[in-house]
């Protein structure tokens, strides 16, 4: 956690760090394997579909690269908050910053999923569409539309791929929002 000019960020965590660069290495490999075996199978044996395959498995290959690159430019840094909102880089929804007078409630929630362990903070919103309405990303956009569903609010996020416990960021979370509302008391 780093809290320069009332900004705390959070950072990913190693283990995220190095499971994308693995992903990435075994893609790339795995990619090249497909290519190169395919190379010597006679054509209409699964030549075109396996070289296709391998093409694909490149093309993600490069898309990991560049999200990589990406991260380091940020320093890893996954998480934002400060004075005005937060922005959550580390679940890969293209929201941007989560204003504090956007937030009508914080509720800390169980995952719904596999694992119960597994708590989420979740951002109640005035305005959920727009924050869904933000992604790009069909397919995202869909997984926040479900998140509002289940949890009320597409904006829920956990420690999982993060540098810190659940109760430091939750901690943070609510002390950023708690000063909002102690300096903004019409938004209360």
């Amino acid at each position: 956690m780093n809290g320069n000019n009332s900004v705390i960020t959070f950072k990913l965590s190693d283990k995220k760090k190095r499971g994308l660069l693995l992903t990435t290495i075994f893609s790339a490999i795995f990619g090249a394997t497909i290519i190169w075996f395919s190379r010597s199978l006679p054509f209409g044996s699964g030549k075109l579909i396996l070289s296709l395959i391998g093409i694909f498995i490149i093309i993600i290959t490069c898309f990991c690269i560049y999200a990589y690159y990406l991260l380091a430019q940020e320093k890893f840094a996954a998480i934002y908050i400060s004075d005005e909102g937060m922005i959550d880089k580390s679940t890969g929804n293209q929201i941007g910053t989560v204003l504090w007078k956007d937030v009508e409630s914080i509720k800390v929630m169980d995952d719904i999923s596999s694992n119960m362990k597994q708590k989420y903070l979740v951002l109640k919103v005035v305005n959920p569409n727009e924050y869904i309405d933000r992604e790009p990303n069909r397919s995202k956009k869909r997984s926040l539309e479900l998140r509002f569903q289940y949890y009320g609010s597409p904006i829920c996020f956990s420690n999982r791929a993060l540098n810190c416990t659940f109760d430091e960021l939750k901690s943070a979370v609510f002390t950023k929002y708690e000063a909002y509302r102690m300096n903004h008391p019409s938004t209360s």
